[in-house]
């Protein structure tokens, strides 16, 4: 009974990246802004690494297959996803070459990240046992888990770098930033936030509470209010009607203003 309230717990998680990955993916096609297009990647990586993991229940996760499924399940999950979003943050309020820098450093420390777990020994004993866990313990990474450190601090580190930034300038009444209300982005980003935090300590809440099926629970719950932070980044800052426009609306004239000659 655990494993199949699992199964359909991992299976909406499925459902639900897939769908947010999918509307991004659009809102990056209709305006072709970076952040949409980085976000869209890291929720496409969630989507796979979802996937990978319910394909694994039935597969075994001891056997080959399986543990092929959680290699992948753990490098897009574990390791790449938080950072990616991380960067999606940067490139809601900087630069060209500021985002170009932070995609080319985090591509290269994904590549080692992706070495470093396909290569790593598995504890077979703790795999047979990762079904409603997040699978942590199970992969002998020795050094190579600092990737994986670097990658994920990386991620929410981004994303408070640009709560805190997009904070200030609300501080300095600055309405927008790259065309986007500053207020917007400031509360985007507490919200996407708190859904890395919640899919972060969804392991943590699972084991709390002794349920292996909460886990994904705590997962789509993180997930949902992430979206809701993208949501509201994205929303426009309103703008201001033209000058000469409202004078052309507000002036009278000069010959309407004359009295009538007798």
């Amino acid at each position: 009974m655990e494993t199949a309230l699992l199964v359909s717990f991992a299976i909406v998680n499925v459902i639900v990246t897939a769908a947010f990955a999918g509307v991004v993916l659009m809102q990056y096609v209709q305006r072709h802004r970076p952040h949409q297009l980085y976000w869209s990647l890291a929720l496409g990586m969630a989507f796979v690494a979802t996937l990978a993991y319910v394909l694994m229940i039935p597969a075994q996760p001891t056997s080959g297959l399986g543990t092929i499924l959680f290699r992948i399940y753990y490098i897009l999950g574990a390791a790449l996803t938080s950072a990616w979003l991380g960067l999606g943050s940067i490139a809601l309020v900087g630069g060209r070459r500021v985002t170009l820098a932070s995609l080319i450093v985090l591509s290269l420390v994904s590549v080692l990240a992706i070495i470093s777990i396909a290569t790593a020994g598995v504890d077979q004993q703790a795999l047979s046992h990762v079904v409603g866990s997040s699978g942590r313990g199970v992969l002998q990474l020795g050094v190579g888990v600092v990737t994986i450190i670097i990658l994920n601090t990386a991620g929410v580190v981004a994303v408070v770098g640009v709560l805190l930034y997009s904070l200030w300038k609300l501080l300095r009444r600055q309405p927008s930033i790259r065309g986007l209300q500053t207020s917007n982005i400031f509360w985007g980003n507490v919200l996407i936030l708190l859904g890395e935090l919640l899919n972060a300590a969804a392991g943590s809440f699972a084991r709390f509470m002794g349920l292996e099926s909460t886990f994904w629970l705590f997962m789509a719950l993180g997930w949902l209010v992430f979206f809701c932070g993208v949501l509201l980044t994205g929303r426009r800052a309103p703008r201001a009607a033209p000058a000469s426009a409202a004078a052309t609306t507000t002036s009278v004239p000069a010959s309407s203003q004359q009295p009538a000659s007798s």
